[in-house]
């Protein structure tokens, strides 16, 4: 539950001393080490970073390898950076989902794929061209024709079929992105067993060049169901598909031997769309503003942390599945590998890497900040005491425009409860969120390097850094002093 104190009561924020931080960020947080960062994380090699994959796995082993070579320590699972998270989808067993048609044999995924129900279902073959009506379907295998709307799958099994082949026509290209067998993603994490799928008999659907070649070799024509004198079965096995990814999460320890327990969060979620699975052209979703930006800033951050100790503990989290709904900062706030209560505030940085090129007129661009502009979001939204450290700190270092524009509950936009700091907000830890704003790129393919402002990014990701340290060095941690309203 979040705590509240009232306003008049607050300890103020007192100045601190914060130049050995002012220079272990000039020393790591700079243009050409972000460039070095994000040329690698937004990388095609990395193919979009989606949660779960190989991409997002080989950044975050990148990330722990400077986290190694930093000295910060691991707060993961087992005594290293990774917090890892089971994931599960509903698939099936290539090898026990199976179709033989007179002796036709389609391969799963790539000749056919399935449209429902599990087991297997032996009989003779019936044909319907189109509507099953009052043909007697019972204890057969139905062949539906490509006449026949989805509709007539569900009529067949209803009147008693033991399984179901529906031909298809049309273009093969178009049947096979539209196949589901083939899709990435689907992947949601395991909060308990999934529950156990009831019997039913099974329905198949042909690829189109499967279904001309079964339709010449059976001789199907006509426009009335016809009984066959040849024989199907059809197996359809589910099978539970389990992953894991991770969040990768480390601790700079706070040199106070008494506040050094409490931390102030720093985090930035490492994922992004991925790829697209056709088309022509680039494919790749690289997202380096989103948030390849602030994966490579909160990396440098690490990197300073490592040269310049504050009072607190610093936490450093890399979150997953941010596109996916928030899910790694989800779990991490509902499975914390420090104690929650003593994380005293979280600072996500979700996009910092893009300015609105001046006398640029894309309607896109409209809310794009500029080069020496940012978005705060949260200052005014929980506690009175960060809000001030936030903009005090800002106000004596790199003096950037701080936008409030979305920084209020009643935003349209909703960008307070958008990205991970929501996470920990929703767990009564005070917040606040650097963001530059939506822009013609977001979420395409174009969100590359080459469009990133590094000199902006540096300041912002230095301000940031003196932020965290300046929250980390007060007496006390900041207020939760105004109730949060969804």
């Amino acid at each position: 539950m979040p705590y509240f104190l009232p306003a008049l009561v607050q300890p103020a924020a007192k100045p601190v001393d914060l130049r050995a931080a002012r220079l272990a960020a000039e020393k790591a947080v700079t243009q050409e080490n972000l460039r070095d960062y994000l040329t690698f994380i937004a990388s095609d090699a990395l193919l979009g970073r989606d949660t779960p994959s190989p991409g997002l796995d080989a950044a975050a082993e990148f990330i722990a390898f400077h986290l190694k070579r930093w000295g910060l320590k691991p707060a993961g699972d087992n005594g290293t950076y990774f917090q890892k998270i089971a994931m599960t989808r509903r698939g099936y067993d290539t090898a026990k989902t199976t179709a033989d048609i007179d002796g036709i044999k389609p391969r799963f995924s790539t000749e056919f794929t399935v449209i429902s129900g599990n087991g297997s279902g032996t009989g003779k073959l019936v044909y319907v061209p189109d509507a099953v009506d009052a043909t007697n379907v019972q204890g057969k295998v139905v062949l539906l024709g490509t006449g026949a709307n989805q509709s007539e799958v569900a009529s067949a099994l209803e009147k008693g079929a033991v399984a179901v082949v529906r031909l298809t026509g049309g273009k093969q290209s178009s049947w096979m992105r539209g196949n589901p067998a083939l899709r990435t993603g689907g992947y949601r994490i395991e909060n308990a067993a999934p529950a156990a799928t009831p019997a039913a008999p099974p329905a198949i659907s042909l690829s189109p060049e499967a279904s001309q070649d079964l339709i010449d070799e059976l001789k199907l024509t006509g426009t009335a169901a016809v009984a066959l004198d040849r024989e199907a079965t059809i197996a359809v096995t589910p099978k539970i598909e389990k992953i894991f990814t991770q969040n990768v999460v480390a601790i700079a320890e706070g040199a106070d031997p008494k506040l050094k327990s409490e931390y102030v969060a720093i985090g930035a979620h490492y994922d992004h769309i991925g790829a697209r699975t056709s088309g022509e052209g680039d494919l790749i979703n690289n997202g380096a503003d989103d948030d390849g930006s602030g994966t490579v800033s909160v990396l440098a951050l690490a990197e300073a942390a490592s040269k310049a100790r504050s009072k607190r503990s610093l936490l450093f989290v890399w979150h997953c599945g941010e596109e996916k709904g928030m899910w790694g900062s989800s779990y991490f706030t509902d499975h914390p590998t420090v104690p929650l209560g003593q994380i005293v505030a979280q600072l996500n940085i979700d996009m910092i890497g893009r300015s609105k090129p001046a006398g640029n007129t894309n309607p896109l661009n409209k809310t794009l900040t500029g080069p020496d502009d940012i978005y705060v979001i949260g200052t005014t939204m929980m506690s009175t005491q960060l809000g001030k450290l936030v903009h005090d700190t800002n106000a004596l270092y790199y003096k950037l425009g701080y936008d409030p524009k979305y920084d209020a509950p009643d935003d349209p936009n909703r960008f307070f409860f958008r990205s991970d700091h929501y996470s920990y907000a929703r767990k009564g830890i005070p917040i606040c969120f650097w963001f530059d704003g939506e822009h013609e790129d977001y979420h395409r393919v174009t969100d590359e390097v080459g469009k990133i402002d590094f000199v902006k990014m540096e300041k912002i990701a230095r301000t940031v850094f003196l932020t965290a340290v300046n929250v980390a060095n007060q007496p006390s941690r900041p207020a939760v002093d105004k109730p949060l309203n969804r």
